[in-house]
């Protein structure tokens, strides 16, 4: 009898013992998946921090193209801007391919993409100004809003270094205060 006992009471306890461990298994896989979604969310806007950053490099990049070819060859703004998509992949990119496909480049809607609105209506004033001025001007005018988008490139890099590390340290740090939370 002390032997079926003893087993049964062996059994009862390895039962209690699988429920507790598979409750506890469960709460600690909540928290690395809270954990890593808060890391995943971190790492979004981190990238979005970097990508405003290359969109700012791309346009100055773009901005200096565009006054070398206006200088120089006197291309038509299309064919500058075609000029510039074949050799770039930048996250300007979309932004130059609906202005370059609108059939009126001044009522052209680009989308936002990581901009800011302000940012965005100012990137479009930028692009439906081009091609309507004579060269010297237009050049004079290249200048200034190369100057303005230097200025609003070297905010969003001070932006994506400051901030871009720390957003993907407080997302895993938020997922895991929210995965404890939820036990």
């Amino acid at each position: 009898m002390n032997c079926k006992l003893l087993i049964g009471c062996l059994f009862s306890f390895l039962k209690t013992f699988q429920r507790r461990t598979a409750t506890i298994i469960t709460k600690f896989l909540l928290v690395i998946i809270a954990s890593a979604a808060g890391t995943f969310g971190g790492m979004y806007l981190s990238r979005r921090l970097k990508t405003r950053a290359g969109y700012y490099a791309a346009l100055g990049a773009f901005i200096n193209h565009i006054s070398s070819e206006v200088k120089f060859r006197k291309n038509p703004i299309k064919i500058i801007v075609a000029d510039f998509l074949a050799d770039n992949e930048t996250p300007l990119s979309k932004n130059l391919s609906e202005y370059a496909d609108a059939p009126d480049p001044i009522s052209a809607v680009l989308s936002r993409g990581v901009l800011k609105k302000t940012e965005s209506a100012e990137v479009q004033k930028f692009l439906s100004s081009l091609g309507y001025l004579d060269s010297d001007t237009q050049v004079c005018e290249l200048q200034l809003y190369k100057e303005k988008f230097a200025a609003l490139s070297s905010d969003a890099s001070e932006k994506s270094k400051k901030y871009a590390a720390m957003y993907v340290k407080l997302g895993f740090f938020l997922g895991l205060a929210l995965g404890i939370v939820v036990l």
